[in-house]
């Protein structure tokens, strides 16, 4: 049976992962420049070694209240499509293996703004972790 490792993080009081394959890399906040006229999930771009990357607020993408400032937050760098995309989250916990026999459908009733961008939900032991699916951000008409 093949295991897929994920990275897990926080947002808000939910633990989420996504697949490692996907992250670049983990980075604790920086100084990020706004873009006038942005979406509100987007807090702006940072250049990283002379990329430009657009920086998202995962808890805004996802529908979550945000509050506090962001300073204490980390950025994970992700492959999204074509793109690189930075995710501010609230804190990076682990890397977590799951195999498919751990990975269930978002059930109906929880379907809300963010199941879009869900794969799925994984318990290990005490832990419901829930899976985002990275293509979806490229995919969803939202350009970055």
């Amino acid at each position: 049976m093949m295991e897929h490792q994920f990275v897990a993080f926080t947002v808000g009081s939910e633990e989420f992962c996504m697949d490692i394959s996907k992250v670049r890399e983990i980075k604790e906040m920086m100084p990020i420049t706004k873009v006038p006229q942005a979406p509100e999930e987007v807090e702006g771009i940072v250049n990283l070694r002379g990329q430009v990357i657009p920086i998202l607020n995962l808890k805004k993408v996802l529908g979550y209240y945000e509050e506090g400032p962001i300073e204490d937050k980390k950025i994970i760098l992700v492959d999204a499509g074509e793109d690189i995309v930075g995710f501010v989250v609230d804190d990076v916990s682990d890397v977590v293996s799951l195999n498919e026999e751990q990975i269930e459908k978002v059930p109906r009733a929880l379907e809300s703004q963010q199941s879009q961008y869900l794969r799925g939900i994984a318990k290990k032991g005490d832990r419901l972790l829930l899976i985002l699916e990275l293509d979806r951000f490229s995919h969803n008409g939202d350009s970055f």
